[in-house]
């Protein structure tokens, strides 16, 4: 019918223009959310990015950053993977909205300059200057130079676990390491990373930049973070009162085996009353 037919064709108008503004609005706050300052976020880079992907993100322990994004839009794939890191690989997030250090615009500026990067650095960074070597105490029995590391520690490790080793998007050192040989543990660990976090293998047999003897030099640093905390079997600590460590009676656990027997009394003399004949 005409009528009917011109009816549905006007009715099609109204979700049409709904539909076009609603799409509009979705890629305004797209383009609004990805914009950033590419010289903001170079230097952002430098400062937390450079010492995993290299200066010019060629790569070093991560990814070439250099070569085309093959994402049909590759300013939100970069954001998305900046912010929210790669779940099971060494790419932490990075927003403080999932737990790292950066604010939004920080995001947008270092996504806007590492999608810059495609096809090489336009400007070669500055060379970094060797970090001075300040002597740290050594610890006894460990191998490696700790002032050594200490240096190396500032150029390789504080992006991610701060300068004192206090923890920033990576673990907090200053702890004692359970370990029955901590040195080999932390070794092992910096060598070697550790799969599916975001911990890279640092040693040079394992595709990273450090030579055997840097390596024992930062497990030496990190070693010397963690000397002056308590280790876990340095002292007994007493047992709290109820405990069984000591002999005492567990209370909780004999008051909740009394109500458990109580619980069963009860039930059988229901049932066996619910089984009385009538009459």
């Amino acid at each position: 019918m005409p009528g009917y037919r011109s009816h549905r064709q006007f009715a099609r108008i109204p979700i049409a223009v709904l539909l076009s503004g609603l799409l509009l609005i979705l890629l305004t706050a797209a383009a609004a959310a990805q914009e950033g300052d590419i010289t903001r976020g170079s230097q952002i880079f430098d400062a937390n990015c450079a010492v995993c992907h290299g200066s010019e993100g060629q790569g070093r322990v991560g990814a070439n950053l250099s070569a085309d994004f093959p994402a049909l839009d590759p300013d939100a794939f970069v954001q998305s993977v900046v912010e929210q890191g790669i779940a099971g690989t060494a790419m932490p997030a990075w927003s403080q909205a999932h737990g790292g250090p950066l604010n939004d615009q920080e995001i947008a500026d270092v996504s806007a300059f590492v999608v810059s990067l495609s096809g090489g650095r336009s400007e070669m960074a500055p060379t970094a200057t060797p970090l001075p070597v300040t002597p740290v105490p050594t610890v006894a029995g460990v191998n490696g130079d700790p002032g050594v590391g200490h240096a190396l520690f500032l150029e390789n490790c504080a992006m991610c676990h701060g300068d004192q080793g206090q923890g920033r998007i990576g673990a907090n050192l200053n702890k004692a390491f359970a370990s029955i040989n901590p040195q080999q543990f932390v070794r092992a660990t910096v060598a070697t990373g550790i799969s599916g976090t975001a911990m890279p293998a640092w040693a040079q047999a394992n595709g990273g930049p450090l030579s055997e003897a840097q390596i024992d030099d930062i497990s030496a640093y990190i070693i010397s973070l963690s000397a002056a905390q308590p280790t876990a079997t340095a002292a007994a600590t007493p047992a709290p009162s109820g405990s069984t460590s000591n002999g005492g009676a567990n209370w909780p656990l004999i008051i909740l085996l009394l109500v458990a027997v109580v619980a069963i009394i009860v039930l059988i003399v229901w049932f066996s009353g619910r089984k009385t004949p009538e009459g």
